[in-house]
């Protein structure tokens, strides 16, 4: 009877064995699957960066408000020449150079082109919240003689020449303007 007894112990003993080495072997193979995938997956390349206005890929340049696309540059502050750059994070600058983004005030370019409603390049004249298109005028402020108004819709250019004693310029969208959004 002992010998059934030690027989049944070393046979549960081994199945017991059996069966941890089957568990190790199986996480040893789930963890090397796994690290496997993580490294495939690590090598996968990464998504496309984003094309700027030139179509350069991360690029600085941007759109003004007349829809022209600018790139920075770099200026030469002694020079006062400029250059275009496609890139400011390896372009080598030269000797008193530095960036400047295109919408510095400095940029003459920047939003050099855009029309008013009334097609006045740089023009004064804007739509109001009722739809019309509202240029500058001539108000004498002495006066107040409705027949004294000067439309000059978008264009002021040497208006300010004109001008007699007590004329203002008054812009579309100034408060004392009665004509901005007064839809009739």
């Amino acid at each position: 009877m002992k010998t059934k007894m030690k027989t049944k112990m070393k046979t549960k003993m081994k199945t017991k064995m059996k069966t941890k080495m089957k568990t190790k072997m199986k996480t040893k193979l789930v963890l090397s699957l796994s690290a496997l995938t993580m490294i495939f997956t690590a090598c996968e390349t990464a998504e496309p960066l984003p094309l700027d206005c030139m179509s350069i890929e991360n690029g600085t340049a941007i759109i003004d408000d007349c829809g022209d696309c600018h790139k920075f540059t770099a200026y030469n502050y002694v020079t006062h020449a400029v250059r275009e750059v496609n890139d400011t994070t390896t372009e080598a600058l030269g000797d008193n150079e530095m960036f400047a983004s295109p919408n510095n005030p400095m940029n003459t370019l920047w939003n050099a082109s855009c029309t008013d409603c009334d097609g006045i390049l740089n023009g004064v004249a804007v739509v109001d919240s009722c739809g019309d298109c509202q240029g500058a005028y001539i108000y004498n402020m002495v006066t107040h003689d409705p027949n004294e108004i000067v439309m000059l819709g978008g264009d002021t250019t040497g208006a300010s020449a004109i001008l007699t004693n007590g004329q203002v310029i008054i812009l579309p969208e100034d408060d004392g303007n009665p004509y901005w959004n007064s839809c009739k």
